[in-house]
């Protein structure tokens, strides 16, 4: 078997510069960072490194405003509780030397390399994503925290997902690798396209996505275009998704837990003048529901659901 470290074009990076390489069968990443470089990774996908990198744990990839004792316990009980605030990853950062460090992609998953700013010279705003699928990203793209309104929710069913900001600089790459199970590729959503994706598979989307559950018993016809209502989701998303709010959001959630997998799809449309990007795993994993207590809460619930529908036959 061929060795992870093992290139036959030795890289030379510059500092401040990183190279994202995907293993065979995409099983893993392995990062070379030029001197004193950081890059942001999974929290235990670390597999591997050279000496002269060190591992800096609950690092945030975004900037935070200067706060006091108050606000840093709220934004850490909003953590905790809801598995939102402020992001923490594992920073990797070399000493002094170009080093490489190998990543896992988890077991039974792959990784899939993307380029933000190839999409954001498209014109796609940014990335929404679920947490788990995140596994590592260059340090000059941003990753925040974003509250799942009631179309992010259709696909996402947790409270929190994460926002893949790209920098402003568009000459250079800004890599983001995500982790799905079996294979991951992505569908571009030309304006006023739309599809249809089996609950649970999605992964991520553009923030320019507009998303409903919809009965699988129920057609989608083949000759749909959606109405254009504007430039962007983030400019019109009052006017193409009317239901906004905790309610909607949460009565989402809701059906997705109460309804087994293949009774729902996730109608996903480009409502914007700009192209439109979704990222599916080939494979369903286990209901995720969030992060924190009420992703614990939510995962409990959606286990006794799908108990009942064995149990009673329904």
């Amino acid at each position: 078997m061929r060795h992870p470290f093992f290139n036959l074009t030795h890289l030379v990076l510059r500092r401040g510069e990183s190279d994202f390489a995907l293993q065979e069968a995409a099983q893993g990443v392995v990062v070379t960072l030029g001197p004193d470089t950081a890059v942001f990774a999974r929290p235990g996908a670390t597999v591997s490194r050279w000496p002269g990198a060190k591992i800096l744990a609950r690092q945030t990839p975004h900037p935070t405003p200067r706060r006091g004792w108050l606000a840093r316990e709220l934004d850490t009980f909003k953590r905790v509780a809801f598995g939102g605030g402020d992001v923490k990853l594992s920073m990797i950062k070399t000493l002094g030397k170009q080093r490489e460090t190998l990543l896992s992609a988890g077991d039974g998953a792959v990784a899939e390399k993307l380029d933000l700013n190839e999409y954001a010279r498209e014109g796609a705003p940014p990335l929404l994503l679920l947490q788990p699928s995140y596994l590592c990203s260059g340090a000059e793209i941003s990753m925040a925290s974003a509250a799942c309104d009631a179309s992010t929710m259709s696909w996402a069913r947790a409270l929190y997902v994460y926002r893949a900001e790209p920098p402003q600089d568009l000459s250079r790459p800004a890599i983001l690798c995500l982790s799905g199970r079996t294979l991951v590729w992505s569908e571009r959503l030309e304006p006023g396209d739309s599809r249809d994706f089996a609950l649970g598979n999605v992964i991520a989307a553009t923030l320019n996505v507009s998303s409903r559950l919809r009965p699988t018993s129920q057609c989608h016809p083949d000759d749909f275009r959606a109405e254009i209502v504007g430039e962007n989701r983030a400019d019109t998303a009052q006017e193409a998704e009317p239901t906004r709010g905790l309610w909607p959001s949460a009565r989402i959630l809701l059906e997705s837990l109460r309804a087994r997998e293949g009774f729902f799809v996730c109608e996903m449309t480009n409502y914007s003048r700009s192209p439109a990007f979704v990222f599916i795993q080939l494979n369903r994993s286990n209901l995720y529901g969030g992060s924190g207590l009420v992703g614990l809460a939510i995962r409990l619930l959606g286990a006794f659901f799908r108990l009942s529908h064995l149990t009673f036959g329904n």
